[in-house]
């Protein structure tokens, strides 16, 4: 009887202690847990800032770009068309002057590049990569198509006489399709800019939300 009494007494005592041991250990792995959970969202979020910051600075300059190329290059668009359809043109040598007068406009992609292989993109929303996907593969066609077509156009094989029309005549298809691309590329950054303006102030609200969510359950585990 006496040593019931004992065994209850000493398990009244340390029985509450081992309760409230168990839920501050229970506690304080929660908490670690949420914690490294917290930083590891904060990491991802640090990493995406970053990337966003790269693409808002690229495509703004890249629209600067175009938009400063854009006037000549129409202008000279409309030169050319014009002296075709007047038979203007009479030298291989004119020809060429007038051609490589074109200043195709250059793209910076760096920012695509380093998302791409420090795997941020891969974090973003869908809709935001879908956009800067078609930005920066629009970027690829234009240059592409100034690479490939330009060399063409100032080929040795191209320029004789009896194909000068021809040349030209081309030329000016080339200066219609790049000028065009021109125009939609600077349509497209001013688009896209504002798809990334929108992806940072979204990113902010849903970091508030999580760190408040945080909070709560710190408080209230």
């Amino acid at each position: 009887m006496v040593v019931k009494e004992m065994t209850s007494n000493a398990t009244a005592v340390w029985l509450p202690r081992v309760i409230f041991e168990s839920a501050l250990i229970t506690l304080s792995i929660l908490l670690a847990l949420g914690l490294d959970e917290w930083r590891d969202d904060r990491q991802d979020q640090e990493m995406i800032e970053q990337a966003l910051s790269n693409f808002l600075s690229e495509v703004r300059q890249n629209k600067a770009r175009v938009d400063d190329a854009a006037p000549f290059n129409i202008g000279l668009r409309n030169v050319l068309r014009s002296r075709y359809e007047n038979g203007d043109i009479k030298s291989i040598a004119e020809f060429v002057a007038v051609v490589e007068s074109y200043s195709p406009v250059v793209l910076q992609s760096t920012a695509w590049e380093t998302a791409l292989a420090t795997g941020s993109l891969a974090k973003m929303e869908y809709s935001l990569v879908a956009a800067l996907s078609l930005t920066y593969g629009m970027q690829d066609r234009y240059q592409q198509t100034i690479s490939d077509r330009m060399s063409d156009l100032t080929s040795p094989q191209n320029l004789s006489a009896e194909k000068l029309e021809l040349a030209v005549y081309n030329s000016v298809r080339y200066l219609d399709d790049t000028t065009k691309m021109e125009t939609e590329l600077a349509v497209v950054f001013e688009e896209v800019e504002s798809v990334i303006r929108n992806a940072w102030v979204d990113m902010d609200e849903h970091a508030r939300e999580e760190i408040e969510t945080w909070s709560r359950d710190v408080a209230h585990p």
